[in-house]
């Protein structure tokens, strides 16, 4: 099925948390800035008929990425559309690509996830949805495992569906969880860059048993007392112990972070995905508004960086 017209259409994917400590590699949070600012990154599907596909980059992070657009994951997640597209029996020509890049690559809030489920999503709709969601969601998994040498589903799904995600590794599944609406969820991001595969590569190839008893059993209680509707009891058990006592070196000033905000009343404070961005939880405007001062003054290591209070995203990408 071919698009019925060529008018240019936008679609935005926001930014994610992964992990959220508790569900390593297995838990996301999509994130939605309280003031009503968009944090994540746009794709545009532009008019026109070139011979092959076409990428524009702008943006405060367009700098950021590879100049070759063959080295981008657009230009690859684009070129493997094609191919899954076809394969169901769509038609399937090369375009215009315009990427607004507006999340900071390395910074823990799944800015290659935004990219791919953009544009992937847009594609999709331009070409009269020849994927189910399914398959939309392993192929976004497939193009974010091709950068982080990992296929997990953390920041790709609630980048897509929205919400807070439930994604057990290795499966093409994930699940909705609930999500306390009273909760703000602070992230900063200092300014720096931490790639992934480096935060990966300090983690150890095997942990005690009980490590892993401990951690599953948190993860459990977590999932439980979401729907037991116990906000606090849930914010109670989000102590990661499997990434955290190895990638808390990575990141200049989070120990410090992490003691000054809980004596401030934050509900929980962790490593936002890989890092270098952190997050932390609160249930009350003034103690919010602590924690982002301080954050300001003493996390923040460059102008480039930032501090955002954000809700919980529930609509995933969408057309704008």
């Amino acid at each position: 099925m071919m698009p019925s017209s060529d008018k240019t259409l936008t679609v935005y994917a926001p930014a994610s948390c992964g992990n959220l400590s508790v569900g390593f590699d297995a838990i996301g949070l999509a994130l939605a800035p309280v003031d009503g600012s968009l944090l994540g990154d746009c794709v545009s599907v532009l008019p026109g008929r070139p011979d092959d596909w076409n990428l524009r980059i702008e943006g405060p992070f367009a700098h950021a990425l590879p100049q070759d657009q063959e080295q981008n994951i657009v230009i690859g997640s684009c070129r493997r559309f094609d191919r899954a597209a076809v394969a169901e029996g769509a038609t399937v020509r090369p375009l215009n690509i315009l990427l607004e890049k507006c999340l900071p690559v390395g910074s823990g809030l799944g800015s290659s996830a935004s990219s791919i489920v953009a544009v992937l999503v847009a594609l999709n709709q331009y070409f009269g949805r020849p994927l189910n969601r399914p398959a939309l969601l392993q192929l976004m998994a497939e193009m974010e495992g091709s950068i982080n040498g990992e296929v997990v589903l953390d920041n790709i799904a609630p980048c897509l569906l929205g919400g807070l995600r439930l994604c057990p590794p290795d499966r093409a599944s994930q699940y909705a969880l609930p999500w306390p609406g009273h909760w703000q969820c602070v992230v900063a991001w200092p300014g720096t860059r931490l790639d992934t595969r480096e935060a990966r590569g300090v983690l150890p190839s095997n942990y005690d048993r009980k490590t892993a008893i401990a951690h599953a059993a948190n993860l459990a209680l977590f999932v439980h007392e979401l729907h037991q509707g116990e906000a606090r009891a849930a914010a109670a058990c989000m102590v990661d112990l499997l990434a955290e006592p190895y990638r808390a070196s990575l990141l200049p000033g989070f120990e410090a972070a992490r003691v000054a905000l809980a004596g401030m009343g934050a509900l929980a404070t962790g490593i936002s995905g890989s890092g270098p961005t952190i997050f932390c939880l609160a249930d009350d405007g003034q103690v919010v508004q602590k924690m982002v001062d301080w954050l300001q003054q003493h996390y923040i290591k460059s102008d480039n960086g930032f501090v955002h209070v954000c809700r919980i995203d529930l609509a995933g990408a969408r057309e704008v």
